[in-house]
């Protein structure tokens, strides 16, 4: 009977421990992350490169394509632009590490690095042209340069320098940053003008005004949270390849103002701003006047959301991990955007709001769902919730982010996402697919930063 007894008790605990460890391969399953099917994402990422690269890359005048309509045939006009072209630099390097077995990025990446240094950089005056005019016997306007471009440009040479370990890869960093710092730096009040004038403007055949008018970008003095956000994203990149003191210093400088100054109390953050960091707004004007000009004063929701994972990826470039400030301010910003910016059950991210009243309510005046905000969204979404997972509604966002993204966005017959979704703008089926300000930055970042969170879950 004894033995009998310790037949059954072995026996017991083999099926008790065979049960524990089938718990355990469970609870380790990785198909899924955060209840969205790993799969789905790999497969979206792969079919999106696969759309854009090497379809893109422009063979006979260099850099990338820029234009193309809905169906992938080229549009008419070519024109070039700095962030367009940027943009295409770092998704392909970005695409280089991540699929190293795949050629195509590197040389996607290396075909337009090539052309952003040759021929979109000013020789005389240093700093990155707006635009490559290819239809134009004058291919670049030397009146002006804007800050944002440049950021993008420094973001770009970084991301590249990671694949490229080329001195002189890390030397086009270099004097990116050091351009930026000598000319487009506010050395008195902190932060970063928007327009750059060149000193011998004269020469160009046109006024400083016409120049500026040019630029579109507001006035020479102002300070911007768009172009702001993007310095700080730029500097974070350029750190980590190029780990010097007055990189640092410029990373810090940015994090620092973009938390305490340009987040408001109420949660979100001010849109422009004069040369010593003064709220421009409208709220004096009319609520006709305002919503007939929203351009320097509104809720950009997708723009706070963004910033908020830009401010956590800055702080972890910086200290190793997220300071409690950022953390803090980070935090006030997603929720600020899940209160008040979705539609709703987090069917996608609306993308204006505004408080006409002091303590009033977020009214929303602009229901477009754009790609990029959408896209920023769902992987800030998945990076709060990580580091907040007894918060469900950040994982529950996620979820319905993403089915609004297969559902409403993704161009499942030509590839692609469209600019708008389909469920505020069906007719965005037939709108162009590519154009200057739509490359696949914004949702490729989007897959590959949610793809790396689920292979940390695996380790």
């Amino acid at each position: 009977m004894k033995i009998l007894s310790r037949f059954f008790t072995i026996s017991f605990v083999l099926v008790v421990s065979v049960s524990l460890l089938a718990g355990c391969k469970k609870t380790r399953d990785h198909s899924t992350f955060l209840g969205v099917k790993v799969s789905e994402i790999e497969a979206e990422l792969g079919s999106l490169l696969q759309t854009w690269y090497p379809q893109i890359m422009d063979t006979i005048q260099g850099g990338y394509w820029t234009n193309f309509e809905y169906d992938w045939t080229l549009s008419k006009n070519q024109d070039k632009m700095l962030v367009t072209q940027a943009r295409g630099l770092w998704t392909a390097s970005r695409a280089a590490v991540v699929y190293p077995e795949n050629p195509v990025y590197r040389k996607a990446a290396d075909h337009g690095f090539q052309f952003l240094t040759e021929h979109m950089w000013d020789e005389e005056n240093g700093g990155f042209y707006q635009y490559y005019y290819t239809d134009s016997s004058q291919t670049v306007d030397p009146s002006f340069k804007l800050t944002y471009g440049n950021a993008f440009a420094l973001f770009a040479l970084a991301e590249y320098a990671r694949i490229n370990k080329d001195p002189a890869v890390l030397g086009w960093v270099r004097k990116s940053f050091y351009w930026l710092e000598n000319s487009a730096h506010d050395p008195l009040n902190k932060g970063y003008f928007n327009i750059i004038l060149p000193e011998n403007i004269a020469e160009s055949g046109i006024t400083a005004q016409d120049a500026i008018q040019r630029a579109g970008w507001g006035k020479p003095e102002w300070k911007d949270q768009n172009t702001s956000i993007h310095l700080m994203e730029a500097f974070t990149a350029a750190y980590q390849v190029l780990p010097e003191e007055p990189v640092r210093t410029r990373l810090n400088e940015m994090l620092v103002l973009i938390r305490d100054t340009m987040v408001n109390r109420s949660g979100y953050l001010n849109l422009y701003f004069s040369n010593t960091w003064e709220p421009l707004s409208n709220h004096d004007s009319t609520r006709e006047y305002i919503l007939m000009n929203p351009y320097l004063d509104h809720i950009s929701f997708g723009h706070d959301i963004e910033t908020a994972y830009l401010l956590v990826d800055a702080s972890r470039a910086l200290y190793g991990n997220t300071d409690k400030a950022t953390l803090t301010i980070a935090k006030e910003l997603v929720d600020h955007t899940l209160s008040h910016g979705f539609d709703k059950n987090y069917y996608g991210l609306l993308d204006k709001g505004y408080v006409f009243t002091p303590g009033g309510k977020t009214e929303i005046i602009d229901s477009t769902k754009t790609w990029w905000s959408q896209a920023e969204a769902w992987h800030a979404l998945a990076l709060f919730s990580g580091l907040f997972p007894r918060e469900p509604r950040y994982q529950e966002a996620f979820q319905a982010m993403w089915q609004y993204i297969r559902n409403e966005l993704i161009d499942h017959r030509y590839g692609g996402w469209y600019n708008n979704g389909l469920d505020k703008n069906p007719e965005n089926r037939t709108f162009q697919k590519a154009h200057q300000w739509k490359g696949c930055y914004h949702d490729g970042r989007a897959l590959f930063q949610v793809l790396s969170y689920t292979a940390r879950e695996k380790k």
